[in-house]
């Protein structure tokens, strides 16, 4: 890691942090202009972590999908190009972004400690068609976890009679719920979109598109089981809270596709984070 890499890294690492510090004094202390002073600082730090990337990718002269640091900062990346995307558009999202900030952080935390070597790209790594793998799997992750954030703070203000100033700050439950959907359905596609261009990848590369390895095959039990989300909410009308206790639990596919299964050393990628 460079000087200049570094130092972004850890200035978005602190803004990451100084923003759920604020939000948690607006929450203790019931402070308005501390939840807009974490929205802006959440944004800064969401500028601060896209340098460190470009950075990176000018250095390096590639995509950062090599090594396990580069992953972390790209799904951390991505969860924060949700919550961001999310909170333009949607005003009363923004106070999510207090969840958001420390899965972001975890994220990046775990990524420091790994490799994080410029090493080149490797030849199996020259194409196309692997950076847009890659990039529509982070994007659908970044999805899923937004949606599973707003899904457990649904669960709490329907189990909670009472809302306190702190829940209050969240969308009202058929806000949340409305919400939920349209997140895991564009998670949904970029999972779908995903699968397809890892075909095409691997097609190029070993001269199939499917292979029932175990990363192909828990990606597509992930992208199964998102579409089941759907099927139940827009198919059979399921609301509420049933719909969002499966949004949570949905995500636990996509732990296993990205941290389980993906670092057995027998995968053939071995989801591309260890060396």
């Amino acid at each position: 890691m460079s000087k200049i890499e570094g130092l972004l890294f850890w200035v978005a690492m602190f803004a990451y942090f100084f923003s759920f510090l604020f939000y948690l004094t607006g929450a203790i202390f019931r402070k308005e202009k501390s939840d807009r002073r974490g929205w802006n600082i959440f944004l800064a730090a969401f500028i601060f972590q896209t340098l460190t990337i470009l950075w990176r990718w000018y250095l390096s002269g590639r995509p950062p999908v090599m090594v396990s640091y580069e992953h972390y900062q790209l799904g951390s990346w991505c969860i924060g190009v949700s919550m961001v995307t999310g909170g333009l558009i949607y005003r009363n999202m923004r106070n999510l972004s207090v969840f958001a900030a420390p899965a972001i952080l975890f994220m990046l935390g775990l990524g420091i400690g790994t490799e994080s070597e410029m090493i080149p790209l490797r030849p199996p790594y020259k194409s196309n068609w692997l950076f847009i793998h890659i990039g529509f799997a982070w994007f659908a992750w970044g999805c899923f976890v937004i949606a599973t954030i707003m899904a457990l703070v649904f669960i709490i203000k329907t189990y909670k009679k009472e809302h306190g100033p702190f829940l209050m700050k969240f969308p009202v439950a058929e806000v949340l719920d409305e919400l939920m959907l349209k997140f895991v359905l564009f998670g949904f596609i970029c999972q779908g979109l995903m699968i397809a261009a890892g075909a095409i990848w691997a097609h190029q590369l070993w001269g199939r598109y499917w292979g029932w390895d175990p990363v192909e095959t828990w990606s597509l039990v992930c992208w199964l089981v998102y579409g089941l989300v759907l099927h139940f909410r827009l198919m059979m009308g399921w609301k509420g809270i049933k719909i969002a206790v499966l949004i949570v639990l949905s995500l636990i596919t996509c732990i296993v596709y990205f941290w389980g299964i993906g670092f057995l050393p027998q995968t053939h990628t071995s989801m591309m984070m260890v060396e």
